[in-house]
C-alpha cells in the first residue's frame, strides 16, 4: 500500500514541477528540465551536465500533520510550537528550530529515510551498538509524507528578530 501511495505522490508530485523550479530557483540550484541526448548522457558517464537531485517540493502545512502523526515531538522540540499529545517525557533529539535553514532539503530528507548515513554523536544521539538513535522511516512514510514533513522542518527558519517560524 505504502508503493502505491509512493506512486500516486510521485504522479502527484509532477504536476508541482513548476513549484519545484522556483524552489529550485531559490535555493540556487539548475532550473527547468535539462535536456539531452542519448549520446551526450553516455559520453558523460550517464549523468547529463549540471544534473543534480532534488526532489519536488512539499506542503508545510500538511507536513506539520505528519510530524504530529509520527510523534515526531516525543523526541524533537520545536521552539513556539505545541503539539497535541506531546506532554510525552522528552527523549534527546535534535532540537528542530531554526533547522531549515540550517540543511538542504535532501539532507533532511536523508536523516529521516536513513538515519544511519550520517550519526550524529553525542548522548541520546547514538545508541549502544554505536548507531542512530533515530528511527528508520522508510517503510512508515509514503514520498509525499516525506515530502511534506521535509518542507515542514525547512520552513523552520529564525525570524529577523531571533524567534523561530514555522507554518
Amino acid at each position: 500500500m505504502v508503493l502505491f501511495g509512493s506512486l500516486l505522490s510521485v504522479s502527484a508530485a509532477a504536476r508541482h514541477q513548476h513549484a519545484a523550479h522556483h524552489v529550485a530557483q531559490a535555493e540556487g540550484k539548475a532550473t527547468g528540465p535539462i535536456r539531452v541526448t542519448p549520446e551526450e548522457l553516455h559520453r558523460s558517464g550517464g549523468l547529463p551536465p549540471g544534473w543534480q537531485f532534488t526532489l519536488p517540493p512539499g506542503d508545510p502545512r500538511a507536513g506539520r500533520e505528519v510530524f504530529i502523526r509520527m510523534e515526531c515531538y516525543a523526541c524533537h522540540r520545536v521552539a513556539g510550537e505545541s503539539f497535541s499529545g506531546g506532554t510525552k517525557e522528552q527523549k534527546p533529539g535534535p532540537e528542530l528550530s531554526g533547522m531549515g535553514g540550517m540543511h538542504p532539503t535532501e539532507y533532511l530528507a536523508e536523516a529521516i529515510m536513513n538515519p544511519n548515513a550520517v550519526i550524529i554523536t553525542g548522548p541520546g544521539y547514538t545508541g549502544p551498538d554505536g548507531l542512530s538513535t533515530m528511527p528508520d522511516y522508510s517503510e512508515l512514510l509514503t514520498l509525499r509524507q516525506l515530502l511534506d514533513l521535509v518542507a515542514y522542518l525547512k520552513s523552520l527558519t529564525p525570524k529577523a528578530d531571533g524567534a523561530h517560524r514555522g507554518h
